[in-house]
């Protein structure tokens, strides 16, 4: 895989801040053609830069208005604990992101519920029985201060 060339880091910043523009506006954005445009964007998915393109909802408009981080240490730390935990995490619709990470604790997890008393049920009802935990802390945001999506690449 060869390094991004100027083109392709113009192309890969405008693409993600909007995945919907045509191949004609990035082409006079570009100054350069629709076929190499297009190409390039073929080859740009195949290497893998661009992993997929996705439409970001407000969780608060569809009514998900806690986030709460999750900070999870496990009793048992082999492969298999570990995959099974990940597999467990990997069903639950509420985790939406999860991170094993070093430090004092074993994963950091992202979970956006409609409220307290929703949280408590997942906690309650899902998270709770998986029987490797040996403890979890939750941190609830307060507030949003930053939020970014997309990698400023040069």
């Amino acid at each position: 895989m060869k390094p991004l060339d100027e083109i392709d880091k113009k192309l890969l910043n405008i693409l993600q801040m909007n995945s919907r523009i045509t191949i004609r506006e990035l082409s006079e954005q570009l100054h350069l053609s629709t076929t190499p445009i297009h190409e390039r964007i073929k080859k740009l998915e195949k290497e893998g830069y661009i992993q997929q393109y996705i439409t970001l909802i407000d969780p608060k408009k569809i009514g998900k208005k806690l986030i709460v981080y999750i900070s999870v240490s496990l009793n048992i730390h082999t492969k298999e604990a570990i995959e099974e935990f990940e597999k467990h995490i990997s069903t639950m619709e509420e985790v939406m992101e999860a991170f094993y990470v070093s430090g004092s604790s074993d994963f950091l997890l992202k979970v956006y519920c409609n409220d307290m008393d929703d949280f408590h049920h997942f906690v309650t009802n899902k998270f709770s029985v998986i029987r490797n935990i040996s403890q979890f802390v939750s941190s609830f945001v307060m507030s949003e201060s930053k939020v970014k999506r997309n990698f400023h690449i040069s």
